[in-house]
C-alpha cells in the first residue's frame, strides 16, 4: 500500500510567502507584484506588509490567490554581543529582532492582535494605503514571555505563525528554542540569503526539531522589497502547496496540515511524488544531482549519482530515524526541502 506524502492526485500551486508592497515598505503595488509573479509561474502570494494586515481579495481569480497576512517584529533595545572597546555598532546591526510571518486562515480576517497599533498609525500618517483595522492594546516587549504571548494571541485569532530569517534576526539556540506555538520556520529567506549567503539554514530546522518540536514545519520565502525597481531578490524562495483546488480554505488547509514542500531558485527542483510502499522511500523528481534522507539523529542516506542526473531514488525506511525529512538537489545548487515526518507513520510491520 502506497502511503503518499507527495501525491500526483493534488495540484500543486508555487507560492511566495514572504512579500512586501508599497503598503509598506516594498516598491512595488500589490497589482503589479500579482503580475509580475504570475508571469514566474506563481499561483499565491503571501502580502506580509510590515505590521498591516490587509485582505487583497480584489487580486484573486481563478489563477491567483491572495492570501491575508504580516509580518510582526518585536525588537531589543540592547546589543547582543559585546562590541570591543573604542568601536561602535549602532543597534539596527547589533540588537536581536523576532520577526513573525503570520497568516490569516480566515481570508476577511484583518483584525491586529497583538499591537498597540503605533506602527499601523505611522504608516496610516504617511499616506500608505492600510485601511481600517481593530486591534486589541498589547505592547510587544523583547522578552520570552513577551514573543510567546504575541504567538499565543496570533494563534487565537485565526493565525498561522513562523519564524522569519533567523540568522539575520541574529536569533541563537535560547532564542528559537524556548519560543512556543509556532507553525512553521523559514529556512530560506532569499532576500537575506543574496546580500548575506547566510539565510539558508536547514540545519537550524533540524535542531529545533531534534530538541522536541516535532510538529514544526519549514517553509522558504522571498522577503522582496524590490528597492529601485529590482527583482533580484524575487523568485528565488518557493514554497509549494498541495491542494485539490486554488481556493482559500483549502490552500489555508493544506498549509496548517503541512501538505506542502519548499524549494528554492528561480527555476527550483520539483518534488513530483513522495511515498513509501512496503518501508520502502520512493520519490519521483525533476532531474537532480543528489537526493538525501534525513533522519532525527545521526542518520543520512544519499542516492549516489556520481555527478550525474537521476529522476527515482529509493532508500529503506529505518526505524532509528525515528524522524526523516527528504532533499532534492539539481546540478545548479537548488534545493527542494520536506519537512519531518514521523517514521512510525509509515513503517508496517
Amino acid at each position: 500500500m502506497k502511503r503518499y506524502i507527495i501525491s500526483p492526485e493534488l495540484n500543486w500551486y508555487r507560492a511566495n510567502m514572504h512579500c512586501h508592497t508599497t503598503v509598506s515598505d516594498g516598491f512595488y503595488s500589490p497589482e503589479e507584484i500579482k503580475e509580475a509573479y504570475k508571469n514566474m509561474g506563481y499561483s499565491i502570494v503571501a502580502y506580509t506588509d510590515h505590521e498591516l494586515i490587509r485582505e487583497h481579495n480584489d487580486l484573486t481569480d481563478d489563477e491567483f490567490l491572495a492570501i491575508t497576512s504580516s509580518e510582526f517584529s518585536i525588537n531589543d533595545s540592547k546589543a547582543c554581543f559585546e562590541i570591543p572597546e573604542g568601536q561602535y555598532m549602532d543597534g539596527w546591526r547589533s540588537q536581536k529582532v523576532v520577526h513573525l510571518g503570520i497568516y490569516a486562515k480566515d481570508k476577511n480576517n484583518v483584525f491586529h492582535p497583538a499591537t498597540n497599533g503605533d506602527t499601523f498609525n505611522r504608516w496610516k500618517s504617511q499616506g500608505k494605503d492600510v485601511g481600517e483595522v481593530e486591534y486589541d492594546g498589547y505592547t510587544r516587549e523583547y522578552t520570552l514571555e513577551s514573543i510567546n504571548e504575541t504567538i499565543k494571541r496570533l494563534n487565537e485569532k485565526g493565525f498561522l505563525v513562523s519564524l522569519n530569517h533567523p540568522n539575520w534576526s541574529l536569533n541563537d539556540m535560547d532564542d528559537y528554542l524556548n519560543i512556543e506555538g509556532l507553525w512553521s520556520l523559514e529556512i530560506l529567506n532569499y532576500a537575506t540569503e543574496r546580500i548575506s549567503g547566510a539565510e539558508y539554514c536547514p540545519y537550524i530546522y533540524d535542531h529545533m526539531v531534534r530538541k522536541g518540536k516535532h510538529n514544526l514545519f519549514c517553509n522558504m520565502g522571498d522577503d522582496n522589497h524590490n528597492r529601485g525597481g529590482s527583482y533580484d531578490h524575487s523568485f528565488g524562495g518557493s514554497t509549494i502547496i498541495g491542494a485539490s483546488e486554488l481556493e482559500y480554505g483549502k490552500i489555508m488547509e493544506a498549509l496548517e496540515n503541512g501538505n506542502f514542500y519548499c524549494a528554492s531558485g528561480k527555476n527550483p527542483p520539483k518534488i513530483n511524488v513522495l511515498y513509501v510502499e512496503d518501508n520502502i522511500i520512493k520519490i519521483d523528481c525533476s532531474p537532480a544531482t543528489d537526493i538525501f534522507v534525513t533522519g532525527m539523529g545521526r542518520n543520512f542516506r544519499y542516492c549516489s549519482t556520481e555527478g550525474k542526473e537521476v529522476t527515482h531514488a529509493e532508500f529503506p525506511l529505518d526505524r532509528q530515524d525515528v524522524m526523516f525529512r527528504v532533499t532534492v538537489r539539481d546540478k545548479y545548487g537548488n534545493n527542494a526541502h520536506t519537512h519531518y515526518y514521523r517514521v512510525d507513520d509509515f513503517l508496517t510491520k
